[in-house]
């Protein structure tokens, strides 16, 4: 069972990460245009600050997860690799359990202001798009990206070695 949630979750957070690749894609081309139309034209694409923003967001929260799937977020170790091996088990158990807490907390508070979103209608000033697509992406992205810490966690707790193993081997490959 933990191995087809696995690869649902990683299947999901895939996708997620072509979103983010997409969505850096429109942010470039947007801002691109704006550029050359306001160096060459002297005019800039009406929009652009507002509909970068949204994208932002969108970015952001959609590769989180693909990030945390592929262990390719920043560590700083400082005295980890001097921990006896026990003492790193524990380090990462607690590490784990802040950042579930912490990421459940903000997922929490992400989804309330997006159904409140949705709600009152909110919207750009400029363009009028709706803020709430985004709002519930973001949600989405954050939610997946809870998923994987959860799932990281309870692979700690059954196998701390393979966990152990992946963090050192992932910091000793070149990214």
């Amino acid at each position: 069972m933990r191995k087809l949630v696995s690869t649902v979750v990683g299947r999901t957070a895939t996708a997620f990460g072509w979103l983010a690749s997409a969505t850096l894609v429109v942010i470039m081309a947007t801002t691109f245009v704006d550029v050359i139309g306001r160096t060459f034209a002297g005019r800039s694409l009406v929009g652009t600050v507002e509909s970068v923003e949204l994208l932002m967001g969108i970015l952001v929260f959609s590769g989180l997860a693909l990030t945390e799937v592929n262990r390719r977020h920043i560590v700083v170790e400082t005295f980890q690799t001097l921990f006896p091996r026990p003492l790193k088990r524990l380090s990462v158990l607690v590490n784990l359990t802040l950042a579930v807490v912490l990421t459940a907390l903000l997922a929490r508070q992400l989804i309330v202001k997006a159904i409140e979103i949705f709600e009152e209608q909110e919207h750009t000033q400029i363009l009028e798009i709706p803020y709430w697509p985004t709002a519930f992406i973001m949600s989405a992205g954050i939610v997946l990206f809870l998923i994987v810490l959860l799932l990281r966690f309870v692979e700690a707790i059954v196998n701390p070695t393979v966990v152990e193993d992946s963090q050192t081997e992932n910091r000793a490959s070149p990214s």
